[in-house]
């Protein structure tokens, strides 16, 4: 017997499309906002431009610049995979990505069983 699909109103679905948008905004500014800081963090990492006086300033660790040099990739992969309308699923297995895990890391491209993350229970 086959299963019909929900029905819902044109309105429903309206305000459901508004909210995706609006999350879509939400997480397109935080790949923003990092992509802006790890790029900053890569600068710091390059030769100082002539400045005078001249300004000491700390060079950032090799493993940091390692670190920046991956989360631009990964950030510029994610912004990407959003205008291709592919954001927000797992690269690997295809499943939804969740939105907490988006928040805290928008650049994320697989999911918690992907990743190999297990959660501790409580």
């Amino acid at each position: 017997m086959p299963i019909m699909a929900e029905i819902r109103s044109p309105g429903s679905l309206m305000e459901e499309c508004r909210q995706y948008d609006a999350q879509l905004s939400e997480l397109r500014m935080l790949l923003d906002e990092r992509l802006h800081a790890a790029r900053a963090e890569l600068a710091l990492a390059g030769e100082p431009h002539e400045v005078t006086p001249p300004v000491a300033r700390v060079r950032p660790s090799a493993e940091a610049v390692r670190r920046a040099s991956r989360d631009v990739a990964a950030i510029e992969a994610a912004i990407e995979r959003m205008d291709l309308g592919l954001y927000g699923t797992c690269t690997k297995c295809e499943a939804f990505l969740p939105l907490d895990r988006l928040r805290s890391a928008p650049h994320v491209q697989l999911c918690a069983a992907c990743a190999g993350e297990t959660r501790m229970s409580a």
